[in-house]
C-alpha cells in the first residue's frame, strides 16, 4: 500500500458472493508497514461494511464495525512491529463476516451485505513533539494539553515511559493541588531521583495546541522545619460526612469490635488486631519509605484511636476509618480515598476501609475464605486489614492503581487482587509461612483506567511524607 490511497470496490461481485459459491466475498489490499506508523483506514458509500487488519500471519490485530458515520468503518491503529499485513473489507454479516483462513478466498461460512463501497486509508508517522524537563528527586511534574493535542507521555531519563494518558483525571486531585487539569489530557509524575525527563505530546490530527507544563515541590516540604504528616487510624466507628465520597451524607459508621465475630474472634481479640495492623501499616509505608525510597528526610507519624485521642481536625492529620458497612456508608466499596493526591497538597483528607465485605462468610474479598484451623487467624486479619489500609493511604499520598493481573505484586493493585492484597501465598491460606509481603514498588498501571507506563508508589509515597523544611 502507499503512504495512502483512495479506492473503490463491491462486495459480492466475485465467485464466492451470493451470485456465486455464497461463502462470502471479501476484498484484501497487501499493507507494508513500519512499527509507530499510524494506520487509518475509512469506508464510504452505503454498505454496512467491516474492516479487518491481519498480520502476516493470519492473525487479526484490529478490526471495526461502526467507527464511521452511520454503518460505515473507521479503523485507527498504530502499528506495533515492521512487516507485512493484509487489510480486509467485508459486508456485515453475523456469523459470515469473517473467513475461517484469510489466505483461502472460498473458507468463508456465509455471504453477509454486498454491494459498492469507496475505501480511503493513510500510513503515516504520528507528528510528536518533545519537551525536556530538568527535575529533581521529588519535583512534582504536571501537565495539561488543549487544542488537537490529544495525548501526553512523560518519559523518565533513561526513555522508560513513566505517565501516559489520553485523559484529564484530575477532577481526583485535592482541590488546592497547583498541578494543572482541564485538558484533552493531562499528567502527574512525582520524580524519584534527579534527570532530564521528557514530555511527549501528539495528537489526532494536524494543527495547534497548547501546553501547560509545570514542576512543585511537595505540599508537606513548605511546613515549619521538622513537621510531619500524621496518619490517624480509627477503629472506634465515626460520623462521617460521606459525600465528600460522593455518598449520601452524614452516616454513622459501626467499630472494629463490632466485626470480630465474624471472623470468629472475640472483643479480648482486638488489641492483638490492631497491634498487627498497626505493624503492617508501618512496615508498608514508613519503614519501607526510609529503606528503599529516595527521600532521606520521609517521615510519619501513625497514630490510633485505642492508644491516642482523636487527632482528626488538627493540622496535618489524614484520618483512615476502619469500620462500618456499604448499608452504612451508603457507599459501594470496600476501600475508598477522597483524593488521589500526588506531591500530598491536602494533608488533612480522610479514606475509609469498610468491613462487612472482608467479613462476609465467603467470597474472593472475605478474609474468612482464606481462613483455616492452619490460620494464624489474628496475625492474617490484621496484615490484610493493615495492607488495604495502606492501598487507601497510598491515594492519599498520590498513587493510582497499579496492574492487579499480572506477576508483580503491589500495594496498590486494583480492587479484586484477592487474595494477593490480603498477603495470602501459594498455599491459598492465610496466616501461614509462605504469606506474601506486598509492598509499594514499581509496576504497571492497570489498563482498565487508561494510564500507560511503570509507576513508582513507593518513591511517589515517600516524597508525599517529606518532612517540613521551611523556616
Amino acid at each position: 500500500m502507499r503512504n495512502a490511497y483512495t479506492t473503490t470496490g463491491t462486495i459480492g461481485d466475485g465467485p464466492h458472493g451470493s451470485a456465486g459459491d455464497a461463502s462470502g466475498d471479501f476484498d484484501f489490499s497487501a499493507v507494508h508497514a513500519s512499527a509507530g506508523q499510524q494506520l487509518t483506514v475509512a469506508t464510504s458509500g452505503d454498505l454496512d461494511t467491516v474492516v479487518v487488519l491481519y498480520d502476516a500471519t493470519g492473525t487479526v490485530v484490529a478490526a471495526d464495525d461502526d467507527g464511521g458515520p452511520g454503518l460505515l468503518s473507521l479503523l485507527d491503529f498504530t502499528i506495533p512491529a515492521s512487516g507485512d499485513y493484509y487489510l480486509m473489507v467485508a459486508g456485515y454479516g453475523l456469523g459470515t463476516v469473517l473467513p475461517e483462513d484469510p489466505f483461502d478466498s472460498g473458507s468463508g461460512l456465509g455471504a453477509g451485505k454486498e454491494g459498492a463501497y469507496g475505501l480511503s486509508a493513510s500510513l503515516v508517522f504520528s507528528d510528536l513533539d518533545f519537551y525536556a524537563v530538568d527535575l529533581v528527586a521529588g519535583d512534582v511534574l504536571g501537565a495539561s494539553v488543549t487544542g488537537l493535542g490529544t495525548r501526553l507521555t512523560v518519559r523518565d531519563p533513561g526513555g522508560r515511559v513513566v505517565f501516559g494518558s489520553e485523559q484529564d483525571a484530575s477532577f481526583i486531585y485535592a482541590p488546592n493541588a497547583p498541578l494543572p487539569g482541564g485538558g484533552n489530557a493531562v499528567v502527574s509524575y512525582v520524580t524519584p531521583r534527579d534527570g532530564r525527563y521528557t514530555l511527549e505530546v501528539g495528537g489526532s490530527g494536524t494543527g495547534q495546541y497548547d501546553v501547560t507544563v509545570e514542576a512543585y515541590r511537595p505540599g508537606p516540604e513548605a511546613l515549619e522545619q521538622g513537621t510531619t504528616q500524621t496518619l490517624f487510624l480509627d477503629f472506634d466507628g465515626a460520623r462521617i460526612n460521606t459525600a465528600i465520597f460522593g455518598g449520601p451524607g452524614v452516616r454513622t459508621l459501626s467499630p472494629l469490635q463490632g466485626f470480630l465475630g465474624k471472623w470468629g474472634l472475640t472483643a479480648a481479640d482486638e488489641d492483638k488486631v490492631i497491634d498487627q495492623v498497626i505493624a503492617a501499616v508501618r512496615e508498608n509505608i514508613l519503614a519501607d519509605a526510609k529503606a528503599r525510597g529516595t527521600d532521606p528526610r520521609v517521615g510519619l507519624t501513625i497514630l490510633n484511636s485505642r492508644d491516642n485521642p482523636d487527632a482528626f481536625g488538627k493540622p496535618n492529620v489524614h484520618r483512615i476509618v476502619v469500620g462500618g458497612t456499604i448499608a452504612e456508608s451508603g457507599i459501594d466499596t470496600i476501600g475508598i480515598a477522597q483524593y488521589i493526591d500526588p506531591g500530598n497538597y491536602a494533608t488533612e483528607d480522610t479514606a475509609l476501609v469498610l468491613l462487612d465485605v472482608l467479613s462476609d462468610p465467603t467470597g474472593d474479598a472475605s478474609l474468612n475464605t482464606y481462613i483455616t484451623p492452619a490460620s494464624n487467624k489474628i496475625k492474617f486479619i490484621g496484615r490484610a486489614l493493615g495492607n488495604v489500609i495502606s492501598h487507601e493511604a497510598g491515594h492519599l499520598y498520590g498513587s493510582f492503581h497499579t496492574d492487579p493481573l499480572n506477576a508483580t505484586p503491589n500495594l496498590m493493585d486494583a480492587g479484586g487482587a484477592f487474595p494477593g492484597l490480603f498477603g495470602v501465598g501459594p498455599d491459598n491460606i492465610g496466616g501461614t509461612a509462605d504469606d506474601v509481603d506486598y509492598d509499594f514498588g514499581e509496576d504497571v498501571y492497570t489498563p482498565d483506567e487508561g494510564l500507560a507506563g511503570v509507576e513508582d508508589t513507593l518513591n511517589t509515597t515517600a516524597w508525599a511524607l517529606v518532612k517540613g523544611k521551611a523556616k
